[in-house]
């Protein structure tokens, strides 16, 4: 009976200790594991970024945007993307509680390719959302981007084109932005998987996107010193899509104040959504419509 007892215990143990690590035996708190991502494995022989972009270049826009979805969502990211940072933060409530929330973050914007060779591509938030869904993702709130731009490891410069008709519209010119992302990344001395912030606007959620889901909602670029050269901005049509936009997902789970929770339902919920949130409303519809 005894030694029964004792095998159910070690096996117990065991289990435990599968999950959280030997930590578990030393910590005082333990963090509840989040579930990863759910991105496939990158088949070796899928297309290299500049591969790929060059095949888009001249696509009508839907089968571009349909094409970018059909990358990424079979894995053709680079590595340095599914290794998420953990972030940590306390925010408040509507009610000026504290909260402390835990969220696993992507070090940089989506691309497509390998980790020798990427380009960060610019979508629509349909696609996006597509995307993040599929993941288990979330797209970022402006709270979030301000959070992650303070506490990003490497902070570049924004880096703009002045507008000449809509070539900045062009896949030509994410290439041209995305090379000089990389020249800046390696002048400061960075190397992807690092947590890098100011090299675009984010794509975020937004209270507005319930009342015009024939929108994109832009926040960001941040500037050296944390002022964002876009404040939240809703007057792009939902299929407009420039150089300066960028996709950063985050975990859908977050743990907040040591439990799971999702962030589409701290959005939503009348008290939580302002730790999330600076609007003052919360969001009603945490994504976007994928229809019109």
């Amino acid at each position: 009976m005894h030694k029964a007892v004792f095998n159910l215990k070690s096996q117990v143990l065991l289990l435990l200790l599968g999950l959280f690590g030997a930590s578990f035996l030393i910590a005082d708190t333990v963090i509840i594991p989040v579930r990863r991502l759910n991105i496939p494995v990158r088949d070796p022989a899928a297309e290299t970024g500049t591969d790929f972009m060059k095949r888009i270049s001249e696509l009508p826009l839907s089968e571009r945007e349909e094409e970018i979805y059909k990358a990424v969502a079979s894995g053709n990211i680079p590595g340095f993307l599914r290794q998420t940072v953990t972030m940590q933060g306390v925010f408040k409530d509507l009610e000026g509680n504290e909260h402390r929330v835990i969220y696993e973050v992507m070090p940089d914007y989506l691309a497509v390719g390998s980790d020798e060779n990427s380009c960060r591509v610019p979508m629509n938030p349909r696609t996006a959302q597509r995307l993040a869904t599929l993941f288990g993702a979330s797209l970022l709130t402006s709270v979030l981007s301000d959070h992650i731009y303070s506490q990003a490891e490497l902070k570049l410069a924004p880096f703009n084109y002045v507008p000449v008709g809509n070539a900045n519209e062009l896949v030509s010119k994410f290439v041209d932005h995305n090379t000089q992302i990389e020249k800046q990344l390696s002048e400061a001395g960075g190397r992807h998987g690092q947590l890098v912030a100011g090299i675009k606007k984010d794509v975020i959620l937004s209270a507005r996107t319930a009342e015009q889901h024939d929108r994109v909602v832009i926040y960001g670029w941040h500037k050296p010193g944390g002022n964002p050269i876009q404040s939240v901005y809703s007057g792009h049509v939902w299929w407009y899509v420039d150089y300066s936009h960028g996709i950063r997902l985050i975990n859908n789970q977050v743990i907040l104040d040591g439990r799971p929770a999702l962030v589409t339902d701290i959005l939503k919920d009348p008290v939580l959504f302002r730790v999330l949130s600076d609007e003052e409303t919360p969001m009603t519809e945490p994504f976007y419509y994928l229809k019109d």
